[in-house]
């Protein structure tokens, strides 16, 4: 899946880990200070401009970039990116449910109190770790290390970098974790992605060997295994710290990996072996009005499969609608733009 990406070297991994080791360090150090819960902010302003931020670890923000980098840039980095993310949620996802770590007393708002929701739980998951934290990381981080040897080499890198401690530092601020779940999140993420970057070039050449059918089937299996495995072991994921959590009504993130997998898997294989888009063969007005009727679509789709609370909101319903979008935006759009360009 990944030919022209080279793994980290001896000293990358060096510096990386010893990242990794720092950041749990210093983590380590503040919690047996007495710092878990300092970082919350009741000021109006701040928690304004820190709910903005935290927006960078949400789903439909990496689905846009994602989306922009496939349609314009280049698709195979694209893939390799989401693919990091789904690997990051899932795990994340199985965490949370075997810690089952509370979250600080500030995750409460008054204005999110409902029958349901009596106390006014902003987030209603279990805690440890962040999965916004490492999600980041394993989102921003990976286009981080694919742009390490580009011209000027650090900007890309330093950017994703402070989006990441930003996120991070958001979700503390805003009141939803504490500096343990943070931590947690940066420690994960961090280590997921290193194994990643390690692994992918590996399974990708040995998953390239197989026939278009096997590659779909194979899709199909791991969709269903992932979806499955979460709702099964976990029903009420997602709304466990609800007086009564709620089965299989949206188990956190394993309906949202599992419909990915399933519409982005086989979209992508379709796609690489009837369409063939390739973005380097547009030209730049091409590229803008491809970029148009993409994210056009997207957001379109995306919201249009929102539905009210309660309508529709379940487990099947949420597999189903991120298989829609992925496939949408994998194999839909490039279809169009054949037809446009007749390339």
């Amino acid at each position: 899946m990944s030919d022209y990406e080279q793994k980290l070297s001896k000293k990358g991994w060096l510096v990386n880990i010893l990242l990794l080791v720092i950041v749990t360090l210093i983590g380590l150090i503040l919690l047996w200070s007495g710092l878990n819960e300092a970082f919350y902010s009741s000021s109006s302003t701040v928690q304004s401009i820190f709910k903005i931020i935290t927006n960078l670890g949400e789903p439909i923000v990496f689905i846009v970039v994602a989306a922009v980098l496939y349609i314009v840039y280049d698709k195979k980095f694209a893939k390799n990116l989401i693919v990091s993310l789904l690997i990051t949620l899932y795990f994340n996802e199985l965490l949370k449910n075997i810690f089952k770590d509370p979250r600080p007393s500030t995750n409460v708002d008054p204005e999110n109190i409902t029958t349901q929701n009596p106390t006014g739980l902003i987030e209603t998951s279990y805690g440890f770790p962040s999965g916004h934290t490492s999600s980041a990381v394993g989102y921003w981080g990976y286009l981080a290390y694919h742009f390490k040897d580009k011209p000027k080499p650090l900007v890309v890198p330093i950017i994703m970098a402070i989006i990441i401690f930003l996120v991070g530092i958001s979700r503390m601020i805003i009141g939803v974790h504490d500096l343990q779940d943070v931590i947690g999140g940066f420690t994960f993420g961090f280590g997921a992605l290193l194994l990643f970057i390690y692994l992918e070039p590996i399974v990708s050449e040995q998953f390239n060997k197989l026939s278009m059918m096997m590659k779909i089937i194979v899709f199909i299996v791991a969709s269903l295994a992932l979806f499955l495995v979460g709702i099964l072991l976990y029903p009420t994921s997602g709304t466990d710290l609800l007086p009564v959590p709620v089965a299989f009504s949206d188990t956190g993130n394993f309906a949202l990996v599992g419909g990915v997998v399933l519409g982005f898997g086989i979209g992508y294989v379709l796609e690489h072996e009837k369409i063939k888009y390739e973005p380097s063969k547009l030209n730049t007005k091409q590229k803008i009005v491809a970029l148009i009727i993409g994210l056009v679509l997207v957001f379109v789709v995306y919201f249009a499969l929102e539905v009210p609370k309660g309508f529709f909101d379940s487990v099947i319903y949420r597999y189903v609608r991120y298989a829609l979008l992925s496939f949408i935006l994998i194999y839909f759009l490039p279809y169009i733009y054949k037809k446009i360009w007749k390339f």
